[in-house]
């Protein structure tokens, strides 16, 4: 940026900060943010929007913005360890670019780096970054291989680091992914074992103790994870957490006189604006069966993750986000205006997500 530049995106700045000062609405946060992205102030961005959040919860073009904000801090923090990498590889660089990758959700990218750290130096480490990297695919695409694949990877770095929990640790979320019990119980005895009185560690071994009458086999849970592009633990006990930031969201949605219903749904639990009673109850169970169909055969031709379900006639149009947080739909009775789209995507879960292998 010029000097002339700079000092006049400077000035616009001030103004923006004083009428942020004098009236603090969601509007002029989204203003002084916006004025940050033209200067490039990545840091400036990402306190403003926090700021802004902190009073305008839920409020999608913010979000928009940090979620941006902070995958452009990513790809520059990865741009730098690439360089590093390539004048001094060592171990530190290797687990850093690794961690960002996974964070970033270039799981592809994060297993490529990993094995590529495994060939260059192995260790056990290197072969846990692999385990992890082939676990979050598997949350992802529901592929019986990559679970396969990311317990046995894990299996080899526990031979590989013992002492260490962490690819116990992914053993466990896999195993218990699927509906393996018994694995998973055994699995969280070796983590107590070199971790022991840890409370979280406990509680889950005694939910294991007590579901292991139910078990499945790790590879049976894998194949019917695969079938039904399902995965057990993936229902209720995230909705209560997701819902605090997520009902502001379908509120300010189901208030546009445009729109007939919203649904955030989430294994067996729904949460509705718009419908009531039995309708509202067969419209979540439709959003949920749909999106299982769509992920599934999506996976069966090869098409990779579906992040988004699009329908139009003369209902109007209905939109799905299919993201981590859960599944968010929008009934409009005319158009999917962009900003309702943002906002799906946004309580879905999967605003800003990296669309690797994703349709």
């Amino acid at each position: 940026m010029s000097f002339l530049s700079s000092l006049t995106s400077k000035k616009r700045i001030r103004t923006a900060l004083k009428r942020l000062g004098q009236e603090a609405s969601a509007e002029n946060y989204i203003t002084v943010a916006r004025e940050h992205v033209v200067a490039g102030n990545l840091q400036d961005i990402l306190r403003v929007c926090s700021e802004g959040l902190v009073l305008h919860m839920g409020n999608v073009e913010l979000m928009r913005i940090a979620e941006r904000a902070r995958q452009l801090q990513l790809d520059s923090r990865i741009n730098t360890l690439r360089k590093d990498l390539a004048l001094s590889p060592r171990p530190a660089l290797w687990r850093e670019l690794c961690d960002v990758l996974l964070e970033c959700g270039r799981l592809n990218r994060a297993e490529e780096t990993a094995e590529q750290w495994w060939k260059q130096s192995g260790g056990g480490e290197a072969t846990y970054y692999r385990a992890r990297a082939r676990a979050s695919l598997f949350s992802n695409s529901c592929k019986a291989a990559d679970g396969k694949a990311a317990w046995e990877f894990a299996l080899t770095a526990v031979r590989e680091m013992p002492g260490d929990t962490r690819p116990l640790e992914v053993q466990y979320d896999v195993a218990n992914s699927v509906g393996a019990w018994a694995d998973s119980r055994k699995v969280l005895a070796c983590i107590l074992e070199i971790s022991p009185g840890h409370p979280q560690h406990e509680q889950r071994f005694r939910d294991a103790s007590q579901r292991a009458h139910d078990s499945k086999s790790l590879l049976a849970g894998l194949a019917e994870a695969e079938a039904t592009g399902h995965l057990v633990d993936s229902t209720d006990a995230g909705i209560s957490q997701s819902s605090t930031s997520v009902r502001p969201l379908l509120k300010r949605l189901g208030n546009d006189p445009d729109v007939k219903a919203v649904v955030f749904q989430k294994g067996g639990t729904a949460l509705v604006q718009g419908l009531h009673g039995g309708t509202a109850d067969r419209t979540a169970r439709a959003i949920r069966d749909v999106g299982m169909a769509t992920r599934a055969g999506a996976r069966r031709i090869g098409l990779g993750r579906s992040l988004e379900i699009s329908v139009e006639g003369d209902f109007g149009s209905l939109q799905i986000a299919l993201g981590a947080t859960g599944a968010a739909a929008c009934w409009n009775q005319t158009y999917m205006k962009p900003e309702h789209s943002e906002a799906l995507h946004c309580i879905a879960g999967s605003a800003g997500m990296n669309p690797e292998g994703g349709v």
